[in-house]
This record gives C-alpha cells, structure tokens and sequence, in this order.
C-alpha cells in the first residue's frame, strides 16, 4: 500500500518524538518508584534545610527514618502509566504510518482524537474556572495537615515535608495558619502555658524565640501566605501551564490531520485500502 512519503515522515517523526518522553517519563517514574536512594537524593536538598532551621533552633529533628517513596508514590505511578501510554500510543501511529496498516491508523486515529478533546476540554475549564482543579486538589493537601502533622519536631514524612516546604517558600498551610486548627496531631501548646497561633515553621526566622508563633506581629511570619500558590508559582504559571497544554494540542491536531491524510491518500490510490 503506499501512502505520501512526506505525510508518512513527519507523523513518524512527531510520534518518534511523543515515543521519546512517553519512554522517559515511564524511566524516571520507575526509577524513583523502585530506587528509594535515587529519590532520597533527589530531594534532600528540603530534608536538609529543614535539619538547618531546627539546629538553628536549638532542636534537633530526626530524619533518618524520613522515605521520599512514601511521599511521591502515588506520583510515581501516575508517571509510569501515563508514560507507558503516550509511548503505546506513539508506537501505534509509527507502525501505522511506516506500514501504512489501515486499521492500526484508524485505531491511533481514534485514540487521539478522545485525547485530544479530553486535554480540550480540561484545558478550557481550566482557563474558564481554574479554582474547579484547585478545590479537588487542596483539601487532600489539608487533610495531612489535620491528620497527620505533628508539629516542627515531627519526623514523619508529611511534618517534614510541611515544614520544609514552608520554611524554603516562606509560606502557611494550604491556604494559610488556619488550615492547622484543629489538627489532631499537632501539639499547640508551649511549655510556659501559652499556646501557638502557628507552627514554627511559618515564622520569617527560626530560632529560640518563640514569640512570632502568637502570630500578633505579622512582619515576623507568614501565617497569611498560602503555600499552594506559593508552590504553584514556585514551579508553574498560569502562562505556562496554558502554554504547555496549547502546544500539546497543537501537535495533536497536527497528528490528527497528517493521519487524515495518509488515510485518504491511500484510499484514493488503492480504493480497497
């Protein structure tokens, strides 16, 4: 069966190149899933400031029990199946295009096409209402703050993940020092009888003064500076992330038209393709 040559190159070069991060992103989502050194390393720069700020508090954290894996997990897996079917998928439209194999051309033509809408239509509540993401993706984050936090001399994975977090970001919680209310595990009270307004790591200077945790100054902490925005900004952008979806779009939508053509292509030269 022959199909043009120039539409074949380029939809085998694009899904060469989805292929390319669909391998790399199952790599590195299997490696930090099974290789716990490799992922305690990427991010002991956080577990390390965290041992900075409690010595320069006259405290001492314990971190060698402290497993990224537990945290990242979940992460991990997502990035292992996400990958495993972008490189599927990309395969498909390869074969499909060096062979010029109808049916497989059809099915990749299928599968991208409900991608493509499904990224579409993500990305447009996105763009319309991004607060639809943000009110799915906060209160799993205010739950470990309610349920497990333990306070600056925890040495479970998620007080130190907080606490490192707020301490390099300069944040509070969530949203802010009101989203520890109430947490089950967190010890408020100081040994003068006073209680914390807000843990020690949304103070602006760890140290053995424990006045900004009455949370009266704010100029010495941070207690009103949410630390979900603080991260998204830290890592992305509205602009970024919008830009990035557009662009994977864009190169959907080219390979939805190359496929279109190479079907048609074929089926005028062989009517029985």
């Amino acid at each position: 069966m022959s199909c043009s040559a120039s539409t074949k190159c380029l939809l085998v070069f694009f899904n060469a190149i989805f292929l390319l991060i669909g391998l790399v992103m199952f790599a590195v989502g299997l490696t930090v899933h099974l290789n716990a050194e490799f992922s305690q390393k990427a991010f002991s720069s956080f577990v390390d400031k965290l041992d900075e700020a409690a010595k320069e508090a006259g405290k001492s954290v314990d971190t060698s029990d402290f497993n990224i894996a537990e945290v990242v997990g979940s992460i991990t897996i997502v990035l292992i199946v996400l990958g495993l079917v972008i490189a599927i998928v990309a395969f498909l439209g390869i074969t499909g295009a060096t062979c010029c194999v109808k049916h497989v051309l059809i099915v990749y033509l299928v599968i991208t096409l409900v991608l493509f809408l499904a990224q579409l239509i993500m990305l447009l509540i996105f763009v319309i209402d991004r607060s639809v993401y943000d009110d799915a993706v906060k209160p799993a984050l205010k739950d470990t703050i309610q349920e497990e936090f333990t306070g600056f001399e925890g040495n479970d994975a998620p007080s130190l993940i907080w606490n490192a977090l707020m301490i390099e970001l300069k944040c509070c919680g969530v949203d802010s020092y009101r989203d520890f209310t109430g947490a089950k595990k967190w010890s408020d009270g100081l040994s003068n009888g006073g209680t914390y307004v807000i843990p020690r790591a949304c103070c602006e200077e760890i140290n053995n003064d424990k006045t900004c945790t009455n949370g009266i100054v704010d100029a010495d902490n941070n207690k009103n500076t949410g630390c979900y925005e603080k991260l998204y900004d830290y890592v992305v952008s509205d602009a970024v992330v919008i830009g990035a979806a557009a662009g994977v779009l864009g190169f959907q939508l080219l390979l939805l038209i190359l496929t279109i053509v190479i079907l048609k292509t074929a089926a005028a030269v062989e009517p029985d393709f």
